[in-house]
């Protein structure tokens, strides 16, 4: 019974004895241990785009929100585009339509790009343009148009290494 207790108590501390490996992939000096860490933040973005927006009659310029840049962690060099990929025409349940533009200030509205340095809350206006002689001509009716918008994600470096 002893040596059987005995071996039990051998069997405890031996296990308990912990023995240091080495991994050592560095053939050219083996003394070297290294282990090298690698982490990749996948890069995120929100943007926000207004839903709807109502146009006033015979007003040249109408508000209709703003394209918010909400939150954001970009790679280096990397930015995000926000652009007007399609404009359907105002037009009323028959076949009236009002020609409109859609503009940023003063400048007709394309794309916005917001990049790593971009503060979190810049918001870019978006406003339709409808002139006088547009409204003058319109006839009376219940007028919708559809704006969308394309977001896209573009890193230079795409492809490249990640260490």
């Amino acid at each position: 019974m002893k040596k059987l207790m005995m071996a039990g108590i051998v069997c405890a501390l031996f296990t308990s004895i912990s023995f240091p490996i080495l991994a050592n992939d560095n053939e050219d000096n083996p003394n070297l241990n290294e282990t090298v860490l690698n982490y990749y933040q996948k890069a995120n973005y929100v943007v926000y785009i207004p839903q709807k927006a109502a146009i006033t009659f015979d007003t040249e310029v109408n508000s209709i929100g703003e394209l918010k840049y909400l939150e954001g962690n970009l790679e280096p060099d990397a930015y995000v585009t926000v652009s007007l990929e399609k404009q359907s025409p105002l037009k009323d349940e028959g076949v009236d339509a009002i020609p409109y533009t859609v503009y940023s200030g003063e400048e007709v509205f394309e794309s916005v790009i917001y990049d790593g340095q971009t503060a979190i809350g810049t918001s870019t206006p978006l406003a339709v343009h409808i002139t006088k002689k547009a409204w003058e001509a319109a006839a009376s009716g219940d007028y919708t148009a559809t704006l969308t918008f394309l977001i896209s994600y573009t890193n230079p470096h795409e492809g490249e290494d990640n260490e």
